[in-house]
């Protein structure tokens, strides 16, 4: 899944991203390219981790033996 949105401000090491559906969400810089700046239009990818998964799975099972 990828999100649209443009960077709307940096302040204090956190980003303020307006999504296409006009929501702000607020992202650490920290997991942003270095070189973001206020402005810039950005694309923000999403995921399941299956490996995640998968491990809370087995803890669950490990669990229900118990």
């Amino acid at each position: 899944m990828r999100i649209h949105g443009i960077v709307e401000k940096i302040e204090d090491d956190v980003a303020i991203i307006v999504l296409d559906d006009d929501r702000k969400i607020s992202i650490p810089t920290k997991y942003l390219p270095s070189n973001i700046a206020e402005e810039d239009a950005i694309d923000i990818s999403l995921d399941v981790n299956e490996r995640g998964r998968k491990l809370k799975k087995m803890i669950e099972e490990s669990r229900e033996e118990d």
